[in-house]
């Protein structure tokens, strides 16, 4: 019976224990002096944005307690207040036990942590930067009220130059000790790569191809792109943004060849993965750089249609994603106008693809549209000046179905256009088929009625087909 009774004994603490491990798995608690909140937020980063997890109500003691039965993801977490007004920032990683005690108005330099080895570096580093950075303002405000001749002004400037040296210094020093750590890891995050020695070319000047080359090449050397942790920081989508967008040239071979060379890396971890692949399917879809399009398509093609990326995402979304690809992927530059047949003002049939010329300018407009008003002008003083020399024609669709208002702009405006009426047309959907979701928009076609260029404005319109022409003259 004794034996009986201990076995239940130990049974029963058995199951307490688990359920008081799953209880608190992660907890921070929080005292805040003269903190007016009666809750305080937690939030985390993830890419650009940041996100709401939990919210702590203040105890009677003073402590905001954030819990979780698990485990919660490592990266950047905030404390803010009721008003989403920050506080302090945290670095979760394998410690999830922590606790915090701050004051205002002065957290950072006040903050004493338990729990938390990295939090402590972090702070630590924190208010060394702010000390030297109170002597350097100082320092200036001192050297206001000199004159900048003299020998005390000299001084100043030295201790300036050396408190520069010592910073720099502690923070490579800073991170080389702590580089196996999270700490050390989001500290480098946010350094900049080492400038490279200047190459220079045999005649002596700067070969700045080079240059850049190697500085692109060492982008990402301070942060590793397959780190998660880092993802969940301000840091990750800064650095990546920034390389797609100023040191990636912007055409879809570059931009794919990029997608090709990093995907090793981000496939390291599932989220990473994740966001570098939703991160370039909507930079391409947002871009406005003429035929990024292609872009999307292809990442439309390869993670979404063939359901690499269905461990995460919705269906809804899937879908929207997959009609956008729909949509665009027969009015890629390259492929072969659809073609449109559609009644003019005498309310004859007009094919777009029996336009005989060089070029077609093909030309979705409004009578009601602001914009319209302003580029059909510049359209006619273009075709005016420049129809003979390039051999172009315009194929001018109006999209609005009152055909009296279509007849009267056309009368006031001479336009000297193959004018069409979008909505009196034997093509259905033509608004859908050519992506005319706003006007003006303008293709421009080659003679075989090919897409060349797509969303033109007309300011470009002439260098454009300079630069295509002269194009075409090399690969003759």
């Amino acid at each position: 019976m004794r034996s009986k009774t201990l076995i239940l004994i130990f049974a029963l603490w058995g199951i307490l224990q688990s359920i008081s491990v799953k209880a608190s798995v992660f907890e921070l608690k929080v005292k805040i002096k003269n903190a007016p909140d009666t809750a305080l937020l937690l939030a985390h980063y993830y890419g650009e944005k940041q996100y709401v997890d939990d919210t702590a109500f203040r105890t009677k003691d003073g402590w905001y307690i954030f819990s979780a039965d698990s485990l919660i993801p490592g990266g950047m977490y905030i404390v803010a207040g009721q008003n989403k007004s920050r506080y302090f920032e945290l670095l979760i990683d394998k410690e999830q036990k922590i606790t915090v005690e701050a004051a205002l108005p002065d957290i950072p330099l006040t903050m004493k942590i338990k729990g938390s080895i990295d939090n402590e570096r972090l702070y630590s580093y924190i208010q060394y930067l702010a000390g030297k950075q109170k002597e350097v303002n100082d320092l200036r405000k001192t050297k206001e009220r000199l004159d900048p001749k003299s020998d005390s002004s000299a001084i100043i400037d030295k201790r300036l130059g050396a408190i520069d040296i010592e910073v720099k210094d502690y923070i490579s020093n800073f991170i080389e000790k702590n580089k196996t750590n999270f700490a050390g890891s989001f500290i480098a995050a946010q350094q900049e790569p080492a400038i490279p020695p200047t190459p220079y070319k045999p005649d002596g000047s700067v070969d700045s191809t080079k240059l850049y080359l190697l500085y692109k090449n060492s982008f990402f050397a301070n942060l590793d792109l397959g780190d998660s942790r880092l993802l969940r920081t301000p840091a990750y989508h800064a650095r990546l943004n920034r390389y797609f967008s100023q040191l990636v040239v912007q055409s879809p071979d570059s931009v794919m060849k990029e997608v090709n060379n990093l995907l090793p890396i981000v496939k390291r971890s599932r989220d990473t993965y994740r966001y570098f692949v939703w991160y370039i399917t909507t930079y391409s879809e947002k871009s406005t750089i003429m035929g990024m399009d292609a872009v999307f398509v292809e990442m439309a093609d390869r993670f979404y249609t063939t359901g690499e990326m269905d461990y995460w995402i919705n269906k809804t979304v899937k879908a929207n994603v997959l009609k956008r690809a729909n949509t665009l992927r027969p009015i890629l530059i390259g492929n072969p106008a659809p073609e449109l047949m559609m009644l003019d003002t005498a309310m004859r049939p007009v094919s777009l693809h029996s336009v005989k010329a060089r070029y077609t300018l093909l030309l979705f407009w409004d009578p009601e549209c602001g914009h319209c008003k302003t580029e059909i002008p510049l359209v006619i003083d273009f075709i005016k000046k420049d129809k003979n020399r390039f051999n172009l024609e315009v194929f001018a669709v109006c999209t609005d179905t009152n055909m009296r208002k279509m007849k009267d702009y056309i009368k006031e405006k001479k336009m000297p256009f193959i004018n069409v009426n979008g909505p009196r047309a034997y093509t259905p959907f033509f608004k859908d088929l050519y992506d005319v979701f706003s006007t003006p928009v303008l293709y421009l076609l080659d003679e075989n009625k090919k897409i060349i260029a797509k969303r033109l404005t007309v300011d470009v319109l002439e260098s454009f087909l300079e630069r295509y022409e002269a194009k075409l003259r090399k690969e003759k």
